[in-house]
């Protein structure tokens, strides 16, 4: 009777939700091997599903460790170098302006979509004029010559940011060389003086 009361409550724990039941993958394996004796009436199919909650359990756990520690680099990274992270971000932004941001605001490769934020813009203007701002999100979205100005300003900017952190990488590693040059010869010294 103690078996079968143990069984049918891993059974429900097994079925219910996260919502109904707050127990953890791991306490619902704990609860079908508390006692030795349960082994030989275990559900193959039950054990497995408990297993495979676990598993899936403790690796949600482990990328929730992971973004967090992400997210905390980042916030740090952002506090030490404001400027780079604006600039990373203007950057990203040029860059997605003609895939991304053009066509959800209606600007289409055959002109601006009927209802968008775009044909109000243009109904709005009445006469367009060549070298309007409309005019060049639109010659963007058509892929014109403004679209590589986009990416251009975009992938220059990245490349800029990338060019200055491999110059303070090599800064560093430069200082460190030179440092442990000088620790190093300066030690030799002393060793000749005590001599």
């Amino acid at each position: 009777m103690e078996q079968e009361n143990l069984l049918s409550e891993s059974d429900s724990n097994l079925g219910a939700t996260h919502e109904d039941n707050p127990e953890t993958p791991t306490k619902i394996v704990l609860n079908l091997f508390r006692h030795q004796h349960h082994y030989t009436i275990l559900d193959p199919a039950k054990l497995s599903y408990a297993l495979t909650r676990l598993r899936f359990h403790e690796r949600l756990t482990q990328l929730q460790k992971q973004l967090t520690n992400f997210a905390a680099s980042a916030t740090r990274y952002e506090h030490e170098h404001p400027n780079e992270v604006k600039i990373f971000l203007l950057c990203i932004v040029a860059i997605a302006t003609v895939p991304v941001i053009l066509p959800a605001a209606g600007f289409a490769a055959s002109g601006p979509v009927a209802g968008s934020l775009a044909a109000a813009w243009q109904s709005s203007i009445g006469v367009l004029a060549a070298g309007s701002p409309f005019a060049f999100l639109q010659s963007a979205a058509m892929g014109g010559a403004a679209a590589g100005a986009f990416y251009g300003v975009g992938v220059a900017g990245l490349a800029v940011l990338a060019g200055k952190k491999a110059a303070s990488w090599a800064g560093e590693w430069w200082n460190k060389k030179n440092k442990k040059a000088h620790e190093e010869g300066h030690g030799a010294n002393e060793r000749w003086v005590g001599d």
